[in-house]
């Protein structure tokens, strides 16, 4: 304290001090008294730097946070870009193949149609040269003859039945599938293909409950059955009775039924060197040549 410090005792006047000893208390105290203001200011001057130097400590680690948000969201930038740059790189490439490919089809197609005219345009002039030699030719007046008088625009030899554009002919003789058709052959015709619904209705009313062969084999592949013009037998026109195909073994002629057979108004699968009758098709005649026939007869 002050007034301890600016009045320190001295050796005769222990008696003084004695005596003062309940005046001296009084003393010390204003002393003391006098001395708050100093140590108020002091404690404050303490605490303010205190709490200056926590502030300051504080501002710095918001500082220190700050300077790492920022790298960090820098950083997260910079990444981004990185990333849409390699995203604009890879669309930009995609986009010119894209063009690349789309031009190339492009050019095919205009190609193509190029191509198609003109081959449309060689039918058309083809077609209008076919006119003009047909025209005023015996062909040509024998054509208008049979409008005016209702001629048939198509016939058979005597004994084949006319139906739609083609010839038919059950014949009586039983045979195998195969000799049934060099029968046809020789005929100048081929095994029945009864590839359209009108067709198989038509010879199903002709054969009643008979059974003929039909020009149908899976010979070549098992289960691929097709056509004596080698198309495939469709599915969705198909007779089959039930179960049928069903390849089964023929212990007559020791082998599987790969041939096709029509009979009951259904198709069945049977071996091929079973005996049965056929059913022939050859294309109907045009009457204008049988007249080119019959001119060279003359």
């Amino acid at each position: 304290m002050r007034g301890a410090k600016g009045s320190p005792r001295q050796p005769g006047r222990r008696e003084a001090d004695d005596e003062r000893a309940t005046g001296g208390d009084t003393e010390s105290l204003e002393y003391e008294e006098d001395d708050l203001p100093d140590l108020i200011m002091n404690i404050e001057d303490d605490v303010l730097d205190d709490r200056e130097n926590e502030d300051a400590e504080r501002a710095s680690g918001d500082d220190r946070k700050t300077k790492v948000m920022f790298m960090a969201l820098a950083l997260a930038g910079l990444l981004a870009c990185v990333v849409l740059i390699c995203l604009v790189a890879y669309f930009a490439t995609t986009y010119i193949g894209a063009s690349e490919d789309l031009q190339v089809a492009r050019d095919s197609l205009q190609n193509t149609t190029e191509s198609y005219l003109k081959l449309q345009q060689q039918a058309k002039q083809r077609e209008q040269l076919d006119c003009t030699r047909f025209k005023n030719t015996t062909e040509h007046w024998l054509h208008l003859f049979c409008e005016k008088y209702e001629c048939p625009s198509r016939i058979c030899d005597p004994g084949w039945l006319l139906f739609s554009r083609s010839c038919f002919l059950l014949t009586n003789t039983k045979l195998s599938w195969e000799q049934s058709k060099d029968l046809c052959l020789s005929k100048q015709g081929y095994l029945a293909i009864a590839n359209h619904d009108q067709v198989q209705n038509f010879l199903f009313e002709q054969a009643k409950e008979m059974a003929y062969w039909i020009g149908m084999t899976d010979s070549l592949t098992e289960g691929n059955w097709i056509w004596m013009d080698g198309s495939k037998v469709k599915d969705g026109i198909t007779f089959w009775g039930p179960g049928q195909p069903d390849n089964a073994w023929n212990r007559t002629y020791r082998t599987p039924e790969n041939c096709g057979l029509m009979r009951q108004r259904q198709w069945f699968d049977e071996a091929c060197d079973a005996k049965y009758p056929a059913v022939c098709e050859k294309n109907a005649i045009r009457l204008h040549l049988i007249f080119q026939r019959m001119m060279r007869l003359r």
